[in-house]
């Protein structure tokens, strides 16, 4: 709803998405001073705002970065998953858990039995 007005030329929700995107380089500036990481990604709920979120979120991260050879701008990308972006990374992280011991994979149906197993005498 919100990208939808901002999107229609609502200047209420925009100056409300300028406004959070500063917030959110004040906020990031702190993590990608201590974790030095190579990008920032965008993503989730957030995915259909960047075009407004953007350009104050570059902004204050590039005032607030504390390596003055690092640029803002640039720093941070948009997910193209979209909004269902967090939904696959959690799903992709589960399957790589069972895919990495399938042994360990308990059912929660089985009682503490790993999958497959049923009654005391398996």
């Amino acid at each position: 709803v919100l990208a939808v007005r901002a999107a229609s030329g609502d200047q209420r929700a925009r100056r409300a998405l300028r406004g959070a995107g500063a917030a959110l380089g004040i906020a990031l500036a702190g993590a990608v001073n201590l974790l030095d990481p190579e990008k920032v990604v965008l993503g989730g709920a957030l995915t259909p705002l960047a075009p407004w979120l953007l350009p104050a979120l570059e902004r204050e991260l590039g005032r607030r970065l504390t390596d003055p050879a690092r640029p803002g701008s640039g720093a941070v990308t948009v997910s193209r998953l979209g909004p269902d972006g967090p939904l696959l990374g959690a799903a992709n992280s589960v399957v790589h858990a069972v895919l990495d011991d399938p042994a360990g994979f308990r059912d929660p149906a089985g009682a503490g039995e790993p999958a497959g197993v049923r009654g005391s005498d398996a």
